[in-house]
């Protein structure tokens, strides 16, 4: 589901009674299309999040963090030049529709003080964020539009600014609502999404629904029933009161739902559009390397007769001294390792000594032939491994720990880097930490990760935990408990849960002392080999 005009218009209320008067700090751009503003009120501060991503266009309030790129944009440099120590005056939306504005008080030492307002537009791919002058001119804007190109409205630099028309009727206009629906065979989802500002096609289907049950005239039921509030979410359903006839996870406010949704839906798919290098790359090296496997494997399928050719060399040497014998062009001779004849293709102008060489040649050629083929299945196989093991560590990944195997790809020579790109190089790596029972649990999300707890972090008497033949992340456990118990059940539940078989049911997780660990030469990644361990099955818990 996507955000309609009535639900903008009770977030906007959440939005005012956060963060009016509250003095913007910073401004972080996510990414192209998402934007973090951090709003301080006394004894707070919020993170409002703006996106304008045509797959889930946004905008909410939380207290968690952001994590940021290394680069800030052109767009978000001239938020923070002109916005930023800035305060939030007023918020409100534009005529009932999916566009929120905010007006922002700004000042300097050589203007003085000036009203600037942010517009949000959340419509789908035409959605766009807007920096407007105290005359509503455009200042700047992320998407911007000739006359021309969008014909109905210009969005460019010094052009006033044209708000989307809505020629629909406010949800409040209780006269001309109840003139049009009073006769109920007007009442279907068209007609009220046709006819009603911020109409949505599932809020339509369940007022269509709900009214059937209702002796009150139609805009007192439509005005009791979008006064409720008891925001609720399921999956990719969401509303601020449930419309779905199921049942719902609740939470304490919209913003609470639409940053769930993010975080569960928009923000993985955000998150791989932005760096669709990296998937692009470890997916096109998976095609190569197993298209590479399946050429050589049919290249060793051929050369598997070298020992036919090593025989037939052997047995005609075997009768080469022999004058009585014709040369034909096919020659039956004795096998003597199972006494039966075989038919053996020979050049009759040449000796049969000659023609046993040939046969020894080929066998020998093919002989190194077929070792190489090996060799290099062998490289090819090794690398499927580390793509197959990137492509499992994307399925679960942050920014930091994209940027952290995108630094790796660069660094083995997988993607080119950028020179105006700064390396996260000599940084902690991204890993999860977690205090338990007096240990300390780190858990690895991605290979540089796994290097760092298990030989940089790690002591060699520290436990290490990994899921038994299958992809996951290194646990490591320190600390004087580390052989209790819970504390096992615990790790081992981490290494199940950060895992290919995060689904399965009694998961092996072998486990053993980082001594017992060797890291596999040659191999790139942070494959290990390891010993003297022990299995505990668990049912993942998250």
């Amino acid at each position: 589901m996507s955000i309609d005009g009535i639900l903008v218009l009770k977030l906007v209320d959440e939005l005012k009674e956060k963060l009016i008067n509250g003095r913007i700090d910073t401004i972080d751009g996510i990414n192209k299309t998402d934007f973090c503003f951090k709003v301080r009120i006394p004894g707070v501060t919020y993170s409002l999040f703006i996106s304008i991503s045509y797959n889930n266009p946004t905008i909410f309030i939380t207290k968690e963090k952001f994590e940021k790129p290394q680069v800030a944009s052109s767009f978000t440099m001239y938020l923070r030049k002109h916005l930023e120590g800035g305060y939030i005056r007023d918020i409100y939306q534009y005529n009932n529709d999916r566009v929120v504005m905010i007006d922002i008080e700004t000042s300097n030492e050589f203007d003085g003080t000036s009203k600037k307002t942010i517009v949000i537009e959340l419509i789908g791919r035409f959605s766009n964020l807007l920096i407007l002058d105290n005359d509503k001119r455009i200042l700047e804007a992320i998407k911007q539009l000739s006359v021309l190109e969008n014909n109905s409205r210009g969005i460019m630099k010094g052009l006033k600014y044209e708000p989307l028309k809505n020629d629909k009727l406010s949800p409040f206009d209780k006269e001309r609502i109840n003139e049009i629906f009073s006769n109920n065979y007007n009442l279907d989802e068209a007609t009220l999404i046709n006819n009603i500002s911020g109409m949505s096609k599932p809020l339509a289907h369940y007022l269509i629904e709900s009214y059937k049950e209702s002796n009150d005239d139609f805009y007192t039921f439509f005005s009791s029933e979008i006064n409720k509030y008891d925001p609720v979410i399921k999956n990719t359903d969401y509303y601020y009161f449930n419309i779905f006839n199921k049942e719902m996870e609740h939470m304490p406010t919209i913003s609470d739902v639409l940053y769930k949704f993010y975080l569960d839906n928009a923000a993985t798919k955000t998150l791989k559009d932005n760096n669709a290098d990296v998937y692009r790359c470890i997916q096109s090296n998976l095609k190569r390397v197993t298209k590479k496997l399946g050429k050589l494997e049919d290249e060793l399928e051929k050369d598997k007769n070298a020992d036919d050719l090593r025989l037939k060399g052997e047995l005609l040497l075997s009768i080469a001294y022999r004058s009585d014998i014709e040369r034909t062009s096919v020659m039956e001779v004795l096998n003597y390792y199972n006494n039966e004849y075989i038919d053996i293709d020979i050049d009759p102008a040449k000796s049969l000594k000659d023609n046993s060489q040939q046969y020894y040649k080929k066998y020998k050629k093919s002989k190194l032939a077929i070792e190489h083929i090996e060799r290099e299945m062998n490289i090819a196989q090794t690398e499927k491994e580390y793509f197959e093991l990137l492509k499992y560590q994307l399925s679960n990944t942050t920014l930091k720990d994209l940027l952290e195997i995108k630094d790796e790809l660069i660094s083995n020579g997988y993607i080119l880097e950028k020179d105006n790109r700064k390396k996260i190089k000599n940084k902690k790596p991204n890993y999860l930490k977690i205090e338990y029972d007096d240990c300390l649990i780190y858990v690895g999300k991605n290979n540089i990760q796994n290097d760092y707890i298990t030989h940089v972090i790690g002591k060699k008497d520290d436990l290490w935990f990994h899921v038994k033949a299958d992809h996951g992340s290194h646990v490591v456990v320190s600390g004087e408990n580390k052989y209790n118990e819970d504390v096992i059940r615990y790790a081992a539940n981490l290494a199940a849960q950060y895992s290919d078989s995060k689904d399965s049911s009694s998961v092996p997780v072998d486990y053993t002392e980082i001594k017992n660990l060797k890291k596999v030469p040659g191999k790139k990644g942070s494959f290990v080999t390891y010993k003297k361990n022990k299995t505990i099955f668990i049912d993942p818990i998250k």
